[in-house]
């Protein structure tokens, strides 16, 4: 009967596959308390939005520790008000990337879209306004707010997480950083795009190991986007 069952379902494209618990590459959420070596983890939320990875490290990490960084005057607005009164969730309104001093933002009509790079074929929404707005590195903001360790680092920035890692080049080298989520883009949707090569080979020469993808998103029957978690050798190997 089973069997019945599951060819049935292949004929509409789907199939019954047994999950095991211990099944790496099903939630990153689940992936990365594997490698935590506290419950009370170090969260930069790099590329903030409105709050939306705060309520998701909230709901698996409750005693977290996480300082959320959004560039957008009007999108920080929008995150003060939704996240502001929560404990120990502190907000920047400034970008991180790879040097200290102004970039220009572009907003986009969905501010899930704004970026530094500007809109290419594959993108979406529309452009409603250039923002000049400050720019500071990992490295800096580490020194100078006293922080020792970041066990997990996010960074949504719609294709300028290169210039993010960049700029924790010293943080990075010195075995302070546990684990990295971003978003990877495949497709032409912003100008200027970095590679996946560019930012497997940076990673993995500075001792990360790739833990898995997550959910690959499709346009025009290509592989589009998708997310990545990596882990430092040092963090993997204090976890066992």
């Amino acid at each position: 009967m089973k069997q019945k069952i599951r060819n049935l379902l292949l004929r509409f494209g789907w199939d019954i596959v047994r999950i095991s618990p211990d099944t790496i590459g099903k939630d990153p959420f689940d992936d990365m308390s594997r490698f935590l070596l506290n419950d009370s983890p170090i969260v930069f939320d790099i590329g903030a939005n409105v709050g939306q990875s705060i309520n998701l490290f909230r709901s698996k990490f409750p005693k977290s520790i996480i300082h959320s960084f959004e560039p957008s005057p009007t999108t920080f607005e929008t995150l003060s008000r939704q996240a502001s009164r929560q404990k120990d969730v502190y907000l920047w309104n400034f970008a991180l990337g790879s040097t200290l001093g102004q970039m220009t933002f572009f907003e986009n009509s969905l501010s899930t879209m704004s970026s530094f790079l500007p809109l290419s074929e594959f993108g979406w929404g529309t452009l409603t306004k250039k923002t000049l707005v400050n720019v500071r590195t990992i490295d800096d903001f580490c020194k100078d707010e006293k922080i020792e360790k970041i066990d997990i680092l996010k960074s949504d920035t719609q294709g300028f997480d290169l210039e993010v890692f960049k700029g924790a080049e010293k943080t990075i080298r010195a075995n302070k950083i546990g684990l990295i989520y971003f978003e990877i883009i495949f497709s032409d949707m912003y100008k200027k795009l970095p590679s996946f090569a560019q930012l497997y080979d940076f990673l993995t020469s500075r001792d990360f190991l790739l833990v898995s993808f997550y959910e690959f998103h499709y346009q025009r029957q290509l592989a589009s986007w998708t997310d990545a978690l990596f882990v430092h050798k040092s963090y993997r190997e204090a976890s066992i």
